[in-house]
């Protein structure tokens, strides 16, 4: 009896894999894609923890855990940066005080990058972002930033010599 458990249990967490695929393929959004990637994790340990039940085992123990950290790191991770919040609401504007005392204004889009930034913004004629799971890039993308090295003032030669940057 145990061994039809056994082959039920693993063909259906065969399918559950095959369809989590075909999301993570199909997308549409990242978010979705993100969550069919734990989905995976999870049947990945359900496999491994129904075969150590079966072959009474524990050599797996260890891959199950770490799979599990993974899985869970990798959703807080990603609700961290996907966590929609309109500006407007009440809960918004709490968000938005907790981690740096309000929304700062956007900067104005650098000449060279008006073009990219323009045809990558997104926005539909209403003004709010299509794809919500994403915006964070987009304003990114619009806001021109360029990250800074370290050694940026050594490597054009304009040290504290005078000359350089204000």
């Amino acid at each position: 009896m145990l061994d039809y458990a056994y082959w039920i249990t693993q063909v259906l967490l065969a399918i559950g894999v095959m369809c989590s695929i075909y999301r993570v393929y199909k997308g549409p959004s990242v978010l979705d894609r993100v969550i069919s990637v734990d989905v995976i994790l999870i049947i990945v340990g359900s496999v491994m923890l129904v075969d150590m039940i079966y072959h009474r085992h524990t050599d797996h123990i260890l891959f199950v855990v770490v799979t599990a950290v993974i899985g869970f790191l990798g959703a807080v991770a990603i609700a961290r940066y996907v966590a929609v919040r309109e500006p407007g609401t009440e809960e918004g504007h709490r968000h938005a005080q907790a981690i740096g005392g309000g929304r700062a204004p956007e900067p104005e889009t650098p000449a060279s990058a008006s073009g990219l930034a323009a045809a990558n913004s997104g926005r539909s004629a209403a003004g709010q972002l299509e794809d919500e799971s994403t915006s964070w890039f987009a304003d990114l993308a619009r806001s021109g930033f360029v990250p800074k090295r370290k050694n940026d003032d050594e490597s054009t030669g304009q040290g504290s010599g005078g000359g350089g940057r204000a």
